[in-house]
């Protein structure tokens, strides 16, 4: 299974391993709000596994006590559209701010098996439903028909509904083979080890795992670039670097959608005017998309 070389990534201490097949009857019984949502489960889902747990005892990271943390800006916390968390959140308080006040005490690695012929928005559903249904931060490695995918989602407890999580946002990598990687998805995966971290990382779990959605943000620069750069820490106001990344791949997605569209139109336009029109709005989508690009590669 090429998702265990990205499981492996991590180069966790043995202490952290826990290799415990998780029952999809409590997933369905715990993360499923549907009648569709327990058939997708059911249908989709081969196998889950609780491969490993990342806390002070078996990592050596300390937990994250909001009570006596420091507040700090959350302006890292946008979700990427058509991530595993994107529109998530189902308890209309839901915000970027909403994780502050959540304790960390452990990070859950889980790892996902999904069965052919999973389609992507069933894939993504399934990711949103796993986050939600487990009580602690989730790095999760979704093994798709189409690929491998790490993804991450900041939570925090329901407002509504005892006993329920709340997905705020998060973030998810493109799908791709851990084993025969891109020089930028082997730095991806180099850059997760936890002696790769530097010490802000390391600060507490709530920070270990930002750092991890960092990358994410990276390596999805990267996908536009051609470049992995992972996120130094040393630099001026790196959370802001990453939201201003972030916010430029998620205006990227929007421009890209827009010049599809432009295309389609242009090609079933019988006016010429029409076509001269459209085509001055192509130019401009392209300008625009060309600027965003250089702006993410500096």
């Amino acid at each position: 299974m090429t998702a265990q070389v990205l499981i492996d990534a991590f180069r966790l201490p043995a202490q952290a391993l826990v290799a415990q097949r998780i029952p999809k009857k409590l997933l369905v019984e715990q993360g499923a709000p549907t009648a569709a949502d327990k058939r997708l489960i059911n249908d989709t889902i081969d196998e889950l596994w609780w491969q490993a747990s990342l806390k002070p005892g078996t990592v050596g990271v300390p937990a994250f006590h909001a009570a006596t943390a420091p507040a700090t800006p959350a302006t890292a916390r946008t979700a990427v559209p058509g991530s595993a968390t994107d529109g998530a959140s189902d308890d209309g308080a839901a915000s970027a701010n909403a994780t502050e006040a959540t304790d960390v005490i452990e990070l859950a690695l889980v790892s996902a098996q999904l069965r052919p012929p999973t389609r992507e928005a069933q894939a993504r559903r399934l990711m949103q439903l796993i986050h939600r249904a487990i009580p602690y931060p989730v790095l999760l490695v979704t093994q798709t028909p189409t690929g491998t995918v790490l993804s991450v989602a900041h939570k925090r407890a329901s407002l509504g509904d005892a006993g329920k999580w709340v997905v705020a946002d998060g973030a998810d990598t493109h799908a791709f083979n851990p084993a025969q990687p891109t020089a930028a998805e082997a730095e991806f995966m180099a850059s997760l080890a936890l002696e790769q971290l530097p010490p802000s990382a390391l600060a507490d779990l709530r920070a270990l795992y930002q750092a991890v959605a960092d990358r994410i943000t990276a390596l999805a620069v990267a996908h536009v670039t051609g470049h992995f750069r992972a996120p130094d820490a040393a630099a001026a106001a790196p959370a802001a670097r990453t939201a201003a990344q972030r916010q430029a791949l998620a205006e990227r997605s929007r421009l890209l959608d827009q010049l599809a569209s432009a295309r389609s139109t242009a090609a079933k336009a019988l006016q010429m005017s029409q076509r001269v029109e459209l085509n001055l709005q192509i130019q401009r989508l392209q300008r625009q998309l060309q600027e965003l690009q250089d702006r993410l590669a500096t």
